[in-house]
């Protein structure tokens, strides 16, 4: 008999919201995990009740008034959009939600090595590994098949689409955007707010607020047009 379970809410309903939902049922039926998935919150009504058959419990800003008398709700955000990433961090923070209403879920087939730490809000999802002393702050997002290197540093908010390569002894600063299947060499320091193409190979360190891509990486354009 499961003890302790997590009812898990996320904030959101698109793309990746999905998936990770998919995942927390994943996690419960076939691997007996002590997490469920009890709906989204979110904010459109076009979808009705339901989404992928998870119920649709509230909108975005009632989660904290419906849900923070219930010790074992939890909430994940899964809000990112590449291009106004640090504006869906100002909504986050926006909620006001307390810091104890969220989780950290980290899919059983994941391979979170003992001395990697993984903070709060933060999101690991199948066959990800996270290597030796690394360290992986709040409100990450990971998707499938990354690799983590190990005396990593990763800092918040920051979004890796599937298939991502990150080398041993980088630095990450907060809610850079990783495009699927790139490549960050050893020893580089990526700062805050960058978009990272697909495919793209970064070879060299990283300022803040570009768009990058290619083979080498290289600057497309600044973002500080978009972040407010």
């Amino acid at each position: 008999m499961k003890n302790n379970i997590e009812k898990i809410i996320i904030i959101g309903g698109r793309g990746t919201a999905v998936i990770i939902a998919e995942q927390i049922y994943d996690a419960n039926k076939r691997f007996n995990a002590n997490v469920e998935m009890l709906g989204f919150a979110i904010d459109d009504p076009s979808y009705g009740t339901e989404i992928n058959g998870f119920p649709i419990l509230c909108g975005t800003r009632e989660v904290k008034s419906k849900f923070s008398k219930y010790p074992d709700v939890k909430v994940i955000y899964s809000l990112y959009r590449p291009d106004i990433m640090k504006d869906r961090v100002e909504l986050l923070k926006s909620y006001d939600i307390p810091i104890e209403m969220f989780t950290t879920f980290i899919h059983p087939t994941a391979l979170v090595t003992k001395s990697a730490k993984v903070g709060i809000g933060t999101i690991i999802l199948a066959n990800v590994v996270v290597n030796s002393n690394s360290k992986i702050g709040d409100f990450n997002t990971i998707n499938s098949n990354c690799l983590i290197g190990h005396d990593s540093v990763v800092n918040d908010y920051n979004y890796f689409a599937a298939h991502v390569c990150l080398g041993s002894n980088v630095k990450i600063g907060d809610g850079n955007f990783f495009g699927m299947n790139s490549n960050i060499r050893n020893f580089l320091t990526i700062n805050d707010y960058n978009i990272f193409g697909m495919g793209s190979n970064v070879v060299k360190d990283v300022s803040s607020h570009s768009v990058l891509y290619g083979n080498p990486a290289q600057t497309t354009e600044k973002l500080n047009n978009i972040i407010r």
